[in-house]
């Protein structure tokens, strides 16, 4: 164990990243390597352990980096544990995504695991060769992010380091964010959503279950600011009087609902909600109606 412990740390430079390079990830790159994850345990028969490489595309502006997609790689895993990437597959894929996205470059690759290990510096002096500086980003699927927000993936940047005056390629922690714009936001939403729907559930269903739990959350929350209010009027807390004001501010900003102008607007879209319930009532009953005297009319005939 304690070689092991070696073999991963000894890759890895503990001090703080001053590069100033800027990483942000969109989310079509995150569900791609969590699906290419899944799919490889389903489809895996034996307990062994997981391998899951793949190259990440996007591109770089100065010290800004914008990751966008990425694709799954094949390799061939030596007895020694040594990872080999078949150059030619790689070199297609690149070709082909090039001729789709002529702006997306090279930018790392992924893999799955707790730590890098020697055999990820193997990865990587293999694909320094497409480029000079390539990131690498870590999913462990087995870690429990604090806070929970926070996602189980690493970034690293990969440098050239001096050991016993020979340099070393070594991976360097960096910093990311998770960047999105309008079209990848309703996309994962409506993915989100997928998800949570159950076979034969209707999609009202699922929208007034989204309500319930949103009206529930709220009322969860506001219950938690009056006892912090009353406790505070109490003296079982002490005040602070800048979340007083963020309350306040809260409160001011919420609709009134006891003014002549919201019980008159109130009353009409009511009643427009159940005169078209009504109207639909009507319009069913007349076409049920409507099928009755047609097999009267066919059965007397």
């Amino acid at each position: 164990m304690a070689a092991v412990n070696q073999e991963t740390t000894s890759v890895v430079l503990n001090q703080p990243n001053n590069s100033g390079l800027h990483i942000a990830i969109h989310p079509l790159t995150l569900l791609n390597i969590s699906d290419h994850y899944t799919r490889t345990v389903i489809q895996q028969a034996s307990s062994g352990p997981i391998h899951v490489i793949g190259a990440l595309l996007g591109i770089q502006t100065g010290r800004e980096v914008e990751i966008f997609n990425s694709y799954e790689l094949q390799f061939t895993l030596q007895p020694n544990g040594a990872i080999r990437i078949h150059e030619e597959y790689f070199l297609t894929k690149q070709e082909q995504f090039r001729q789709v996205f002529p702006v997306y470059d090279f930018l790392g690759w992924y893999t799955i695991g707790h730590k890098p290990t020697v055999a990820d510096i193997d990865v990587l002096q293999q694909l320094m060769v497409y480029n000079e500086s390539p990131l690498f980003l870590q999913l462990d699927p087995n870690e429990i992010p604090t806070p929970a927000r926070s996602l189980p993936i690493t970034v690293y940047e990969s440098i050239v380091d001096i050991v016993d005056n020979q340099p070393q390629p070594m991976f360097i922690k960096a910093a990311y964010k998770v960047e999105t714009g309008e079209a990848e936001r309703i996309a994962v939403d409506h993915v989100a959503h997928a998800a949570t729907h159950q076979e034969g559930e209707s999609s009202l269903i699922a929208h007034l279950s989204g309500q319930q739990n949103a009206i529930k959350m709220l009322d969860t929350r506001i219950k938690l600011l009056h006892e912090y209010l009353q406790d505070s009027i109490q003296g079982r807390v002490p005040k602070d009087h800048d979340l007083e004001r963020q309350i306040s501010s809260l409160c001011n900003r919420l609709p009134t609902i006891s003014g002549q102008a919201f019980e008159e607007e109130f009353m009409t879209e009511y009643n427009d909600v159940l005169l078209t319930s009504y109207l639909a009532t009507i319009t069913k009953g007349t076409h049920i109606m409507s099928e009755v005297t047609s097999r009267r009319h066919l059965m007397q005939t």
